[in-house]
């Protein structure tokens, strides 16, 4: 069974629990049905975060509405060229080291500009299921239709973000997708 690590953003998991994949129901019937034929074991918190979510709207001029069109585009490259990769919309995300989770809470933690982010915990997660590993910093809305496009195929072909002219500096930073169901282990003592 393989380790990894994951930060708790949300303060929702506990040692040695198991995070499975949720059943939503949209009150549109004809949504109920389509998400139930697309997804019919569930989908994780994410998933009901950046696809069922009713909440935002993707005509919205912020980043979450660029942010739920990104994920989209990403999902619908998975589905078209890589259907063996687990989706975004039914894992749990995670990281190889500790020390990787605890840059993730950084750069999470500015971008929402919430700083008790800064100290979510951090767990352990284990799962015998194949993992796919993709550069998350390919998942940016700055540039043409097409290259987004491209963008999502590197991601799922597990290859880094290309460099960009002046930020030779920038390194891949790798995002585990681990489907659900998995295991949460202890809490790493900070």
């Amino acid at each position: 069974m393989a380790k990894y690590y994951t930060a708790d953003s949300a303060n929702g998991l506990r040692p040695f629990c198991q995070i499975i994949q949720g059943n939503y129901e949209p009150k549109k019937q004809e949504l109920a049905t389509f998400l139930t034929q697309m997804y019919p074991d569930g989908l994780s918190k994410h998933g009901h975060n950046y696809l069922y979510n009713p909440g935002p709207l993707m005509d919205e001029k912020n980043s979450d509405g660029q942010a739920l069109l990104i994920g989209l585009v990403f999902e619908l490259v998975r589905r078209s060229h890589f259907p063996e990769k687990p989706s975004r919309y039914q894992s749990l995300f995670a990281c190889q080291h500790i020390s990787e989770v605890k840059e993730f809470r950084e750069q999470l933690a500015d971008e929402r500009e919430e700083d008790e982010i800064r100290t979510a915990p951090i767990y352990e997660v284990f799962t015998d299921e194949a993992v796919h590993c993709g550069d998350m910093r390919l998942l940016s809305d700055d540039c043409p239709v097409l290259e987004l496009y491209r963008r999502a195929y590197l991601y799922w072909s597990g290859e880094p973000a290309p460099v960009r002219e002046g930020k030779e500096e920038e390194k891949p930073f790798w995002e585990l997708l681990i489907p659900l169901p998995v295991l949460i282990g202890r809490q790493i003592s900070e």
